[in-house]
């Protein structure tokens, strides 16, 4: 059994090795930055072709974060996600003009007329930082950086000005329509639409994230750093911690995490994150039923796990009792403590990756808010069960917080359809 103490040292071991790591990164994404304002200052406004703008297709929903009714159902009717995801992070180049946002907006245009809007086409949703409203439109964010919500994390804050999460069920396809964004590479098929995909003119891509989920995929991709010897991942699993986590009611709604009013109404809040996963003692030191006590609950058995259809019932009134009985809590259980007239405030869309060469989680949540995240992410710490019970640290028997490692964490806010491409520009509504 690791001790608090150990577990302690562990971690912070991890953090600083991870923190090196993506120091590193900044190091040269800063380096990048330098070569990029050699050729171009911060103040020049970009060179943008001229390109056509064609029109959406028809039926289209105005919110960009509306996947849900596109998705296939299971048997229980839960959403069946689609089963590869790419975040592409860019920073703006220059100082945009209305030619930037026509641009964008006419490349994802003709993403959307080449595939169909679903997981068997594509699905995506464009991102906007605070640094994009602060540093490029020199004004203030409707969205704070993201932070620390934890004592035990240390991750990199990112400042990327805009975010697409791209998804699909086709994985090669999403690397092909990176491709043809950042460099202007004809899509296999659909070669008509390969020149104005080009946004390297105007945007700079800084970062990509590659990941899955789906049942089968994380035990395919086990082989991997985070990972115990023995391929422990269930077969049909679809993430790397053994169990599902996309049931209908432990989601938030779209309409649920849609901005009701306001300047950015109908549009959504998205952060994104990284944690690396460190899952030894989760498969070689914990038995199943301590697997499920740490996932949902100590209440709940491995029969009732086989049972779940659209909920995981993990009731927080228990964890009083979970706390002082079993000195042991679950991620469900406190994650629970923070749903609203019985329903969570967030919408997950987070992924499995392997990217480096190691297991990890790309946590992508869609709220309301970003307040709303706060507040879930703060009742998944259960900062005062130890309190009550000294066995419980804030990682040690609390969930699963001793296996997840948050290296990176980001803020975004996702506009509608109409105003997805450089919100709040002046002079873009006469460009599009």
């Amino acid at each position: 059994m690791v001790t608090p103490k150990l577990a302690w040292l562990t971690r912070r071991r991890f953090l600083i090795g991870a923190g090196a790591a993506v120091g590193a990164g900044a190091a040269i994404g800063a380096g990048a930055a330098i070569d990029g304002a050699l050729g171009a200052s911060a103040t020049t406004a970009p060179s943008v072709p001229d390109v056509e703008l064609v029109a959406q297709p028809a039926g289209l929903p105005g919110r960009q974060h509306a996947w849900t009714e596109y998705l296939a159902v299971d048997q229980q009717g839960d959403p069946i996600p689609p089963q590869f995801d790419r975040l592409l992070f860019f920073d703006v180049i220059g100082t945009p003009t209305p030619a930037c946002a026509r641009l964008l907006e006419a490349a994802l245009r003709v993403l959307e007329r080449t595939f169909q809007w679903g997981p068997s086409g594509l699905l995506f949703t464009a991102g906007w930082g605070p640094a994009y409203f602060t540093d490029v439109l020199r004004g203030s964010a409707p969205i704070p950086p993201a932070k620390a919500l934890s004592d035990f994390e240390q991750p990199a804050i990112d400042d990327y000005h805009l975010c697409l999460h791209l998804a699909s069920d086709d994985e090669a396809r999403l690397a092909a329509v990176e491709a043809a964004l950042t460099r202007g590479t004809p899509i296999p098929y659909y070669t008509d639409a390969a020149e104005p995909l080009d946004l390297s003119s105007a945007l700079r891509l800084r970062e990509t994230r590659t990941g899955f989920v789906g049942s089968g995929l994380p035990a395919e991709r086990q082989d991997a750093g985070g990972i115990p010897a023995g391929r422990p991942v269930p077969v049909n699993a679809p993430l790397f911690m053994g169990f599902k986590s996309a049931l209908k009611r432990n989601q938030a709604t779209e309409d649920a995490v849609t901005i009701a009013d306001g300047p950015f109404a109908g549009g959504s809040t998205m952060h994104a994150s990284y944690l690396r996963l460190r899952l030894d003692t989760w498969y070689a030191q914990l038995s199943q039923q301590e697997r499920v006590a740490r996932m949902y609950a100590p209440q709940v058995t491995q029969e009732q796990v086989n049972h779940f259809t659209t909920d995981a019932e993990s009731d927080p009134a228990l964890l009083g009792q979970a706390i002082s009985r079993y000195g042991v809590i679950g991620h469900a259980q406190t994650s629970a403590t923070a749903r609203r007239n019985g329903s969570p405030l967030i919408l997950r869309r987070d992924f499995d990756t392997t990217d480096g060469g190691e297991a990890g989680l790309h946590f992508v949540a869609l709220q309301r808010s970003i307040e709303d995240f706060i507040t879930t992410r703060t009742a998944m710490n259960a900062s005062n069960a130890q309190l009550r019970n000294p066995s419980i640290t804030d990682t040690v028997n609390n969930g699963i917080n001793e296996f997840i490692f948050v290296t990176k964490r980001g803020n975004y806010l996702l506009p509608t359809r109409a105003d997805r491409s450089f919100p709040l520009l002046p002079g873009r509504a006469a460009a599009l």
